[in-house]
């Protein structure tokens, strides 16, 4: 055996001798450690839907849009606006969001529930939505100039989710 084959052997095993022994070193800073225990979050009352199943998503810090029941229906008005928002302390800038807020509010519904969803333009140019976890007709669905043409001023998509909406 070389020397150079000797000594590169040599250092392979003192580095992982290293290594071991940084290991059970840095698992002894956790001895007498004792993680926290879980709290329960405090109960709050479940809402219900129109179809009588309970909502159970939570979205902190983003607002929920708010509905109307109209023959059975949930109707929803969405408006597509230019809006301020702050990203960072002292930093205000423009973007392109939904009824005040980017990201726009939470639009809650439940399986079965039916929907309708108006959505009214007020950005300087047409737009569109792509609904994630609701099923709408193609021409609802928010591929402008394949499926649907943009939205000027307002548009009506309605459904009867089959899916939860929390899925992307």
């Amino acid at each position: 055996m070389s020397d150079s084959r000797r000594s590169f052997l040599k250092r392979s095993g003192l580095l992982g001798a290293g290594i071991l022994a940084g290991r059970t070193g840095a698992s002894g800073q956790h001895q007498g450690h004792v993680p926290p225990q879980p709290q329960t979050p405090p109960k709050k009352p479940v809402p219900q839907s129109s179809g009588g199943a309970t909502v159970l998503i939570e979205t902190p810090d983003v607002a929920k849009l708010p509905w109307t029941l109209d023959n059975g229906v949930k109707v929803f008005h969405l408006t597509a606006e230019v809006v301020k928002t702050t990203l960072l302390p002292g930093r205000e800038m423009y973007g392109w969001g939904y009824n005040g807020s980017v990201p726009g509010p939470t639009i809650e519904i439940n399986e079965g529930d039916r929907v309708r969803i108006i959505l009214h333009n007020k950005l300087p140019e047409p737009t569109t939505i792509h609904w994630h976890g609701l099923e709408v007709p193609l021409n609802m669905d928010g591929a402008p100039f394949i499926s649907q043409p943009p939205v000027g001023f307002a548009s009506e998509t309605a459904s009867a989710p089959k899916s939860k909406m929390t899925e992307w």
